[in-house]
C-alpha cells in the first residue's frame, strides 16, 4: 500500500502542484498547501477509491480544502500599492507593459474566490458551465462574478497605468 501511494504521488505531484500554484500568490504558499494536501492524502489513503476518481483528482480536492484553510488563516496582505511601480508602468520608451507582471499585480487585488474564477477561466481554459460544476455554482453566477472581477482588474489597471479602454 505504501508503494502504491509513492507511485501515485510521483505521477500526480506536478498536476496537483500546477493546479494549486495557479491559485496561490507565491511558490512557498503553494508548496505548503501541496505538502499539507499530500500529507492528508497519505493519512487517508485507505479511504481512496479509484473507482470514484483518479488519484490526482482526489488529492486536488484535498488540496482545494487545504487552500481554503490557508486563505482563511491568512488574509491577503498584498495590495497593488505594495507592488513596485516599475512593475506596471511604461518607462524608457518601452511600448508595452510586461503583461505577466501586470496580471500578477492585478490578480493580487482580487479576493480568493475571484482569483480562483479567473484562474479556472483563463489559465485552465474552462467554460463557465465547467467552472460552475467544479465549484458548485450556477453558471450565470460564475459569469456575473467573472465579469465583476474583470471589471475590477480593468478599473485598477486603468487607474494605475493611465490607460483607457
Amino acid at each position: 500500500m505504501e508503494r502504491d501511494f509513492e507511485r501515485l504521488y510521483r505521477e500526480s505531484y506536478s498536476t496537483v502542484y500546477g493546479w494549486v500554484r495557479v491559485r496561490m500568490s507565491s511558490d512557498e504558499d503553494a508548496q505548503d498547501v501541496v505538502s499539507e494536501a499530500f500529507l492528508n492524502a497519505a493519512r487517508a489513503f485507505g479511504s481512496f477509491d479509484p473507482s470514484r476518481a483518479k488519484f490526482s483528482t482526489w488529492v486536488t480536492t484535498i488540496a482545494r480544502n487545504c487552500m481554503i484553510s490557508h486563505f482563511r488563516k491568512q488574509r491577503p496582505s498584498v495590495t497593488l500599492e505594495d507592488v513596485p511601480e516599475t512593475t506596471y508602468m511604461v518607462s524608457g520608451g518601452q511600448e508595452n507593459v510586461d503583461d505577466q507582471l501586470l496580471a500578477k499585480a492585478l490578480l493580487a487585488c482580487l479576493d480568493d474566490e475571484e482569483r480562483e474564477l479567473v484562474a479556472l477561466k483563463y489559465r485552465e481554459g474552462l467554460r463557465n458551465v465547467e467552472i460552475a460544476q467544479e465549484l458548485g455554482m450556477n453558471p450565470s453566477t460564475v459569469a456575473t462574478k467573472l465579469a465583476r472581477a474583470l471589471n475590477k482588474m480593468r478599473q485598477i489597471a486603468t487607474e494605475r497605468t493611465g490607460a483607457t479602454s
